[in-house]
């Protein structure tokens, strides 16, 4: 069956790292996918974002989800082992960042301006970092 134009808008992205492929309203729905960015080995900063929460549902692989109490600076870390098909809402100005397996699928939702313009970044101080590793789930330690 023909589904007629403008009934439905598909998005889907199957590379790997971070893709948009839907927006609407001022929303913008997108995909995440494993690359480096979401590697351990690679964690040196978090961010956080001015303008919208943002929402992270993990459909497939396994994530952990990197939180730091808000600030000027990050405070305090804590890590979060994220369930399948739950809806994890991160509030504007929220320090975050996610650790993924390779096989790891997160659908994302924010608002359609973010950007590096809307977003700050923030290196994690060595005992940020510490208390992350010794945290997080083993599959993630390299």
């Amino acid at each position: 069956m023909e589904i007629p134009e403008g009934l439905l808008e598909l998005g889907q992205y199957f590379d790997d790292g971070y893709k948009p492929v839907l927006d609407f309203h001022g929303w913008r729905v997108a995909m995440l996918r494993y690359a480096d960015m979401v590697d351990a080995q690679h964690l040196h900063q978090v961010e956080r974002h001015r303008n919208t929460n943002e929402v992270f549902i993990l459909t497939t692989g396994e994530a952990d989800l990197i939180l730091c109490e808000s600030g000027d600076t990050p405070g305090e870390a804590y890590v979060l082992p994220m369930k399948h098909n739950v809806a994890y809402n991160i509030p504007d100005y929220g320090w975050h960042h996610v650790l993924m397996s390779k096989d790891a699928h997160i659908i994302l939702f924010e608002r359609t301006e973010t950007s590096s313009e809307t977003s700050d970044y923030a290196k994690l101080t060595a005992k940020q970092l510490e208390t992350i590793k010794a945290n997080m789930r083993p599959m993630f330690v390299g």
